[in-house]
């Protein structure tokens, strides 16, 4: 984790507008990229970055929103260090599949996390620490499959702390981002903020199921991390370096019905 003097430049979605921003606070990074699809996916990550908008203490760290854009893939892959890795923490919102991200519908573009990664230098290893992808099947769970971590750590996990998005088929343009990031706000831990969000959009009128069931991908060692964290160092370098701590076993912990 590297921490930012926060001068950076944030391009507003549709509107091609350019608003130069500077501050004297070492902030801590939040990006938001979106798939270039349904107009709901725009709103799924506005609705989170928006409460970023201005500088939110949280513990003794500092955050802010600072990118918002359409997904393209190299912003994840040969690009990622100028992109999403230069963010401490990533939402992105799109259609998905498994180990999947879709970045454009019309031209069929979109990330493979299990194949892809491996044109780039995975992510963790410049900045990123989170990546909440808000998608139907993503991050897949031991519900799916024996080895839900394997295509993760061999080409993304290069520093990243926790992956989080659904395992499921899942509903979106609901509650779940703004409440989400209010909570993370309040001193929430990562993963377990979006299992709560997604529980409270459960409701008799759509059934238990829906908006889908959460997953998630951490070492042991970041479980109880907040955005109130301090930065430890991360759990794996590129290559699977190991960087200084006891980071423990990968897990997998995910929702049913």
């Amino acid at each position: 984790m590297k921490t930012h003097r926060f001068t950076t430049l944030l391009r507003s979605l549709g509107l091609g507008s350019l608003l130069l921003l500077t501050g004297q606070a070492e902030a801590r990074l939040i990006g938001g990229f979106v798939d270039r699809a349904e107009s709901r996916f725009v709103r799924n990550v506005w609705n989170f970055i928006k409460e970023f908008q201005t500088y939110q203490t949280v513990g003794s760290q500092s955050w802010k929103y600072s990118l918002y854009y359409y997904m393209e893939p190299y912003m994840f892959t040969t690009a990622n260090d100028s992109w999403t890795d230069s963010m401490d923490f990533i939402f992105c919102s799109g259609h998905g599949n498994t180990y999947y991200l879709q970045t454009n519908q019309s031209t069929g573009a979109g990330v493979d996390f299990a194949s892809a990664m491996a044109s780039g230098d995975g992510l963790g290893d410049s900045n990123a620490e989170y990546l909440v992808i808000e998608s139907c099947l993503t991050v897949a769970s031991l519900a799916e499959t024996s080895d839900p971590w394997s295509e993760w750590v061999t080409d993304t996990l290069k520093g990243l702390h926790q992956i989080v998005g659904f395992r499921t088929v899942s509903y979106s343009d609901n509650g779940i981002p703004n409440r989400y990031a209010r909570k993370l706000k309040a001193g929430g831990c990562v993963w377990q903020s979006w299992f709560d969000s997604v529980n409270e959009e459960r409701s008799f009128v759509y059934g238990s199921f829906y908006p889908g069931m959460a997953s998630a991908i951490f070492y042991d060692g970041t479980r109880y991390e907040t955005l109130g964290s301090s930065g430890y160092p991360d759990p794996r370098g590129w290559g699977g370096v190991n960087l200084g701590r006891d980071w423990g076993s990968i897990w997998n912990w995910y929702q049913y019905e």
